[in-house]
């Protein structure tokens, strides 16, 4: 299995986000944490199938509100590789590329902060200083 990582910053509300997000992406899972007045935040999980790898990827998306108008989101898709060798096919990085290209689609400035192809959890880890 193989993940893709993109974090970027929205503008735009993080009700309107969220809503777009969960209504094209979130056919597995949506939830918002947080009440008005509190810094909001939400997670988005979805599946979909990917013909090139003949198997389902996986996405999730977590959101943060920044501000009134902006949003933080990272994105985060799982594929699992088809033959001997388990070659994704770039399935996953196009999972998270479609999140992107989505946003962008429906009017919302997107700038990319971090992304990692072949991601995994050492990826993020920060060495000591």
């Amino acid at each position: 299995m193989t993940s893709h990582y993109l974090r970027c910053t929205t503008k735009g509300s993080f009700e309107d986000i969220f809503q777009l997000l969960s209504m094209e992406f979130g056919n597995v899972y949506a939830k918002k944490f947080g009440t008005m007045g509190e810094s909001l935040k939400g997670i988005v999980f979805g599946e979909q199938y990917f013909f090139r790898v003949s198997n389902d990827a996986a996405l999730l998306i977590t959101l943060e509100e920044i501000s009134i108008g902006e949003t933080r989101l990272e994105i985060i898709a799982c594929a699992a590789g088809k033959g001997l060798l388990g070659i994704s096919y770039g399935a996953h990085a196009t999972y998270v590329h479609n999140v992107e290209d989505f946003l962008r689609s429906q009017g919302f400035s997107v700038v990319p902060e971090k992304e990692t192809s072949y991601f995994e959890r050492k990826s993020m880890e920060q060495p000591n200083v």
